[in-house]
């Protein structure tokens, strides 16, 4: 199906560029930005709130990927005539049991608006995944989410986790780039940044967090912890 240049820029573009520029502030600084972000100062959520001393660490989490990635959005002047834009979307999931990541899965499509040059990436596994500190959830007193290398790994603060570890990332299903730092975080139930080094990726994705939504949190009980 041919789509017309001229909807892929009046639909994608304002949507997309819209959520990057309500979130970019707080997370363009990169990886360290994020790890000290606290997520409680949101005060609108429409998630179902967990209390910041309790923790859920047997869940399974997954949506979908709906982002943009060029150097204009990162901030950067670009020296190329063609300073491309390119929309990415696809889907993710992972899986945590008793604070171990057991499986993670993130599908990306990723064209130019004008829908050209278009690929997939897939990040199959995420090894020696380690729960991050997120605020003031007191992770001494939890024994989660230090930062601590095998830090358990928890729902905390909202709906609200951060992990990171290692993937290799595959282009069209062949390995491009292999030990690559990767750190996710999703706020209060609602987004997902998948931070993605730049420095191990050619920097293909701009420097800029692969973002998602959240469609369901189940818990252990099969019980879904999203009101939307």
């Amino acid at each position: 199906m041919i789509i017309s240049k001229n909807v892929i820029y009046s639909l994608t573009i304002p949507v997309a560029v819209g959520i990057l520029l309500m979130t970019i502030s707080s997370t363009n600084t990169g990886i360290q930005s994020a790890e000290a972000q606290n997520v409680t100062n949101t005060t609108s959520s429409n998630a179902t709130s967990s209390n910041s001393t309790s923790a859920i660490d047997t869940f399974r989490a997954q949506g979908q990927i709906s982002s943009l990635a060029s150097d204009t959005l990162a901030g950067r002047t670009s020296n190329s005539s063609e300073n491309a834009i390119w929309v990415l979307g696809g889907d993710w999931e992972f899986n945590v049991a008793n604070g171990n990541l057991t499986n993670f899965v993130a599908d990306i499509d990723m064209t130019q608006v004008d829908g050209t040059a278009a690929h997939k990436h897939s990040i199959e596994k995420i090894n020696n995944a380690t729960g991050m500190p997120m605020g003031a959830q007191e992770p001494l007193k939890l024994n989660f989410m230090t930062g601590e290398p095998n830090s358990k790994i928890a729902l905390v603060n909202g709906n609200s986790t951060m992990f990171r570890g290692t993937a290799d990332i595959t282009t069209n299903g062949e390995v491009k780039w292999k030990d690559v730092l990767i750190h996710v975080t999703m706020q209060n139930g609602n987004i997902l940044n998948i931070n993605i080094d730049p420095a191990k990726t050619e920097d293909h994705f701009k420097g800029l967090p692969v973002f998602g939504t959240v469609q369901s949190i189940i818990d252990e009980n099969g019980k879904e912890l999203l009101k939307k």
